[in-house]
């Protein structure tokens, strides 16, 4: 077994010497999952990974080289069911659908969304639902498959390969409608297993569970042999593994990753007609160019953003003991020298990055990039709120309010649990406060009876 993973850490390659290919072609199983909300990489930082861009360039690349290309997803489109998390669902099965996917394996997050939306997409996109162990009765009719068989017939013989997938009992909550119905996994795929091994080349199970539950699945099933599994693993090239000669392959979390695995049609042997090359884990860096087709699609995703005014509909929380925004131009009346060295940060330019990068209406990003958003009295519309546009002062000291008014409070204490809310690992993991400290520390000013707390 240790012999068996040690191959498998970059990629896990099969060879014979003594076989003769009749064609050169592949056929190559691309695969992701838990993309978990992420279009496209933030833009935060560079060397970013991920995205429909550098994606729809990869699966791109193989199809050039004239190969059968099958792409599936496992699962987990978005990460929560709010109104912006809808439409990403529906963006990205756009650009599955545009990338020529197969199938999409129901994860619990896309369960758990709304089931309108799920039955829209089931019958109107290009990507098959897949769930062999999953029946939803909803209000609205969902079209879900138990397997899915691609037959290729550009070889000599049909090339049949099946497709299950499974979603592990333990992810969906006590909070999912009754109208969603889940099997135990083996059981369910007994009969389907047990029903195609002999009627295809390949069997291959999208698995929606720990890696150790797909490990338990393969031990029960040699006749499927590659399973895609992954839930919460971050980096998928360290948790490659096989059980009976079976790949067991992760493509990450967040469409950072996508995982390949190629196979040769050989025509020559009678009872075996597929033989794995290779199977692998491939970053999407900036190796790949980002794809015209998928700039247009993230520019319409935009567009409905501001269509929706997604932006101003959000709810805002109120502040503790009636405080309210004031703005950082507040501050500078006292604070003049403060101010000045402020203004020159990139705190205050942090607003317009989002301008520049066309994403100043949308609430994922706006948060970061202007004072108070989602608090009442906070940054709500660029025109009524321009003193809470960028990083201000009240971002990491709070709201001033009751500071303007009375000098001699206890207002201003911060530390760098305040930055972490924004500089966090997934936009910002390089993050040391000691250092991006020093781009932003406050001048010294002379200021009577300023509370010394406001200059830390």
């Amino acid at each position: 077994m240790k012999k068996c993973i040690g191959c498998l850490i970059i990629v896990f390659s099969v060879f014979s010497s003594a076989t003769i290919y009749a064609f050169s072609r592949e056929i190559v199983i691309i695969f992701s999952g838990e993309e978990l909300g992420n279009l496209e990489p933030c833009g935060c930082y560079d060397g970013q990974l991920g995205g429909i861009l550098k994606r729809y360039s990869l699966i791109d690349l193989f199809k050039k080289q004239k190969n059968i290309i099958l792409p599936v997803s496992l699962g987990d489109i978005p990460k929560s069911c709010n109104r912006q998390e809808e439409i990403k669902l529906e963006i990205l099965f756009n650009a599955m659908g545009e990338m020529g996917y197969v199938l999409h394996n129901l994860g619990e997050k896309d369960i758990e969304i709304n089931p309108q939306i799920l039955s829209y997409l089931s019958q109107t996109n290009r990507v098959n639902f897949l769930s062999s162990n999953v029946e939803i009765v909803a209000p609205f009719p969902i079209k879900i498959n138990k397997s899915v068989v691609t037959e290729c017939f550009d070889f000599e013989k049909p090339v049949k390969i099946a497709f299950l997938g499974i979603l592990s009992k333990v992810f969906l909550g006590s909070d999912i409608g009754d109208y969603v119905s889940i099997s135990d996994p083996i059981k369910a795929l007994k009969p389907l297993v047990k029903q195609l091994r002999d009627k295809v080349n390949l069997i291959v199970l999208l698995s929606h569970a720990s890696r150790e539950e797909s490990v338990e699945i393969a031990k029960c099933f040699p006749e499927i042999e590659l399973i895609i599994t992954g839930h919460n693993i971050d980096e998928p090239k360290d948790s490659i593994t096989c059980v009976n000669n079976t790949p067991i392959i992760s493509p990450g979390m967040g469409g950072k990753y996508i995982g390949v695995a190629r196979y040769s049609v050989n025509n020559k042997t009678v009872n075996k007609s597929l033989e794995r090359k290779s199977v692998e884990v491939i970053p999407l860096d900036n190796a790949y160019q980002d794809s015209k087709e998928m700039i247009v699609l993230l520019k319409e995703y935009q567009q409905i953003l501001l269509d929706e005014d997604l932006a101003r509909k959000i709810t805002q929380a109120p502040l503790s003991n009636g405080l309210a925004y004031v703005g950082s131009f507040a501050c500078g009346m006292c604070h003049k020298t403060i101010y000045d060295h402020w203004y020159k940060t990139t705190h205050n330019a942090a607003y317009r990055t989002l301008v520049s990068g066309g994403h100043q209406f949308d609430p994922e990003c706006i948060k970061c990039h202007t004072t108070g958003y989602g608090d009442i009295s906070g940054f709500l519309d660029p025109e009524k709120n321009q003193n809470l546009i960028n990083v201000g002062c009240e971002s990491c000291h709070g709201a001033g309010s009751k500071h303007v008014k009375s000098v001699d409070d206890t207002y201003g204490l911060t530390d760098d649990s305040k930055c972490e809310v924004c500089h966090d690992s997934a936009h910002s993991p390089k993050f040391q406060f000691e250092e991006y400290w020093k781009k932003i520390e406050h001048p010294e000013e002379m200021l009577k009876k300023l509370p010394k707390n406001i200059e830390q």
